[in-house]
């Protein structure tokens, strides 16, 4: 009998105890891979993979941050783009300065701008914006993404899976890509 009463103790206390830890409320993918070759001082796009809610709660971001940076990297901003007004579900990783090259396409919103229902995928990508200043090899393979589900703050890491090779401009130095190159679909 006390095996019995300790076993549903264990049972009741895991079900009332709050989340520890990270618990994922998105499918994380792994099998993810780009190479970028860029130059230094070049506005860098990275997207998370697509926000799949796996949970039975709608889920809406909070944040989100590369993990792992060198001190060569600095992450300009994150935002949140809608795949009905950019015209595709998304970006792994591309050059440019999205919402001014492409005004009308990639109207920037906060991350938490948006939820994500139950067992649905987000209709919204998100995307880092960097900048790398100086030339060598970097590999983003996190971002930790913290978000709202029922009333509780959870966090889970996202798989990036990018490495960029940068290299010195050459002579004069950077030039900007036309906006036919950012612009439209990958």
């Amino acid at each position: 009998m006390p095996k019995v009463l300790a076993s549903c103790l264990i049972v009741a206390s895991g079900c009332s105890s709050a989340p520890r830890g990270p618990r994922d409320a998105f499918a994380v993918e792994t099998d993810l891979t780009d190479t970028v070759p860029t130059n230094v001082d070049e506005i860098q796009d990275v997207g998370l993979p697509g926000l799949d809610n796996v949970t039975g709660q709608s889920v809406r971001l909070r944040s989100v941050r590369l993990v792992s940076t060198s001190s060569a990297m600095r992450q300009l901003s994150v935002n949140a783009y809608s795949m009905n007004r950019v015209g595709y579900g998304g970006i792994q990783a591309q050059a440019g300065n999205l919402p001014v090259e492409c005004p009308g396409q990639f109207v920037p919103a906060p991350v938490s701008a948006f939820s994500t229902g139950p067992h649905a995928q987000a209709d919204w990508f998100v995307v880092i914006s960097l900048l790398i200043t100086q030339p060598g090899t970097y590999h983003l393979d996190e971002a930790k993404i913290t978000y709202t589900s029922g009333g509780t703050t959870g966090w889970q890491y996202m798989y990036l899976g990018v490495t960029f090779i940068v290299r010195n401009p050459p002579k004069p130095g950077p030039r900007p890509l036309p906006p036919s190159s950012v612009c439209g679909k990958p």
